[in-house]
């Protein structure tokens, strides 16, 4: 997958001039506004936090006005001349008329009830949305908390707190109706009390100011201590959000697009529930998103100049490169005679004359060209030739160890020809010996493979060649018997150590011992000797056999090559990969090997190893 400086590299010049100028515009830009719009979005958040302090404080105001008028409204009913007595004597006609005068001054309640002693409603209104006073429903007191704080105090002291007539809820203050004995025994008790809903509309009327009115975003609930949800008016919260019922703190929740501030209220100086008013968010932040758009086009405005005036620039200095393309193309379709006109000193001129001064270079070389492609033409042909020699003397040396193997196999499954015991074991040495002559194929060739691979187990040690030689005695006898030869071997004891891997260096010195031995006639010599040379040991394999010619050289030692019109002089087989293993093997224990043959016949393969004190 090309990386991103690689799709950079290939994009036309153009997008190459215009991309940088591009991303630091919009990184500049996008700094720029981010600054910008949070600087804004601080001041408008303060805006707003001022906007939502100066409401709750207005709501809360409104909360206490209505207070008041709760505090005014029991005063009155309690205190109107007369209700002692009506309530003592329990007279509904009295205290009813008592307390329509009541009603008469305090047109804002939702309900008013004056009670006797015991708990027992004696009169009393409740005012339905349609304002139309109706009388009570509720007839017994007794078990509300309210009564019972209110009938028990001795000095007139009022009692607060929430009520429920017909499916509303009400804020209500009561106060004790003191008889007209001395101190204040209470002969009853009178109850003024709001709907929550028009405490909650009048303080959203009050904290809504009309340069700011904003009816539906904008609105007011009223929370009990529970956090149960009292009244609301506009779009206030349906739910407390942070339940701090009776906090004496302020706190902020933002939800969505709009802020709420949940502030406690008291009647009575007693914590009664808390006001949450909420303030859409768009009525601070309309400045950002507008100074963010206009930042936006601004941006966009450059960028559309930036563009078209990097593709002025970028259409200048095309003028100029069009003409090298155009001269390359015609270079890389043959005509040499190209050139390309040098029209500034600049970057440009320079590469205008870099392609001129190639386009003459190629010019020249094009006479050699035609030598060249014939000297690889031969070279191709010559490694082709080696590959066909490899692959038919692949299957040379398979052949003959298969076909003995296929020919005894046969012999043996003939149900016609009774099989001797002497029989089967001379088929069966057969079989073994054709089975090892092939795996010994099979050996060299891995071990060629991975000696090419660079794979080649090798363990270098401190060695004496002379114990080497020793050990190797018994098996160069065994090469040289019965092949009318002699065996010379002369490596005296006193030679300086080596550096090398002794399984490896044995196959090497069979390897040139084995090819010695086929080439050489009986009567002919093998001689194994060793000398210190130069700061080295080396090794030789000298024989007086049939000599190398000296036009093959260094064929030699490549894998399956045979000197035309040689062949073993005892016909024994030769897979030709001995003298390319003993080189291989020979390199990769830091050594070295070459040969010199006589022209009178016989050849000398020397080994060189590495001293050991070196």
């Amino acid at each position: 997958m090309p990386t991103p400086a690689r799709r950079f590299r290939d994009l036309p010049l153009f997008w190459k001039f215009l991309l940088p100028f591009l991303a630091l515009l919009l990184f500049s830009g996008a700094s720029g506004t981010f600054v910008v719009v949070r600087n804004l979005s601080e001041r408008a958040q303060a805006t707003l936090d001022q906007e939502l302090s100066r409401r709750s404080l207005d709501a809360r105001t409104a909360l206490h006005d209505k207070e008041l008028y709760l505090l005014e409204s029991v005063n009155f009913a309690s205190n109107v001349r007369g209700m002692s007595e009506a309530l003592e004597a329990h007279d509904v006609k009295a205290a009813t008329a008592l307390l329509q005068s009541v009603m008469a001054l305090k047109r804002g309640l939702g309900l008013l009830v004056v009670t006797d002693e015991r708990g027992s409603s004696v009169a009393g209104f409740v005012f339905p949305a349609a304002r139309t006073p109706q009388r009570s429903v509720r007839s017994d007191w007794s078990s509300d908390p309210l009564f019972g704080a209110a009938v028990r105090s001795t000095n007139g002291a009022r009692s607060s707190g929430f009520v429920r007539i017909d499916g509303r809820t009400m804020l209500a203050i009561a106060g004790s109706v003191c008889s007209a004995a001395s101190g204040c025994r209470a002969s009853g008790v009178a109850i003024a009390a709001l709907d929550m809903s028009t405490l909650a509309a009048d303080a959203l009327s009050r904290s809504a100011s009309e340069s700011s009115r904003e009816a539906p975003t904008s609105g007011v609930a009223l929370f009990a201590p529970d956090g149960s949800l009292l009244a609301r008016a506009g779009n206030g919260p349906r739910h407390r959000t942070i339940d701090r019922a009776g906090s004496d703190r302020s706190e902020t929740v933002r939800d969505g697009d709009a802020e709420t501030l949940y502030a406690p209220f008291e009647v009575e100086g007693h914590p009664t529930g808390s006001v949450a008013v909420t303030v859409s968010r768009a009525f601070a932040f309309a400045t950002v998103r507008g100074a963010g758009i206009r930042l936006a086009l601004i941006i966009l405005g450059t960028m559309v100049g930036v563009v078209a005036l990097m593709a002025l620039l970028s259409r200048f200095i095309l003028v100029q490169v069009r003409p090298l393309v155009a001269t390359n193309r015609a270079l890389g379709a043959g005509d040499l005679s190209a050139r390309v006109a040098v029209k500034s000193n600049d970057e440009l001129g320079e590469l205008a004359r870099g392609v001129n001064n190639m386009a003459g270079q190629l010019q020249a070389s094009y006479e050699t060209l035609e030598a060249r492609v014939a000297d690889r033409t031969e070279e191709v042909r010559r490694l082709l030739e080696q590959r066909t020699e490899f692959f038919t003397a692949l299957s040379h040396e398979f052949r003959t160890p298969l076909a003995v193997i296929m020919s005894e196999a046969d012999l043996l499954e003939d149900p016609k020809h009774r099989v001797t015991i002497r029989e089967a074991r001379a088929a069966g040495s057969a079989l073994r010996m054709s089975a090892e002559q092939l795996l010994a194929a099979i050996n060299e060739i891995l071990e060629l493979a991975e000696s090419d691979a660079g794979g080649l187990d090798i363990e270098l040690e401190e060695i004496s060649l002379s114990e080497v030689v020793k050990e190797l005695r018994p098996a160069i006898d065994g090469l040289t018997k019965g092949s009318g030869l002699r065996v010379s071997v002369s490596v005296p004891r006193g030679l300086s150590p080596v550096i090398a891997d002794r399984t490896r260096l044995k196959e090497v010195i069979l390897n040139l011992v084995d090819n010695a031995v086929k080439y050489t006639p009986a009567g002919g010599t093998v001689d194994v000797s060793a000398r210190a040379n130069n700061g080295s040991i080396e090794l030789s394999i000298a024989d007086d056999g049939v000599g190398i010619p000296a036009d093959v050289g260094d064929r030699i030692f490549e894998p399956f090559f045979r000197v035309t019109g040689t062949k073993p002089v005892r016909g024994q087989a030769s897979s030709g990969l001995g003298l390319a293993l003993a080189k291989r093997f020979a390199e990769a224990q830091g050594g070295s090997i070459d040969f010199a043959s006589r022209p009178e016949g016989g050849t000398v393969f020397h080994v060189s190893l590495r001293r050991a004190n070196d």
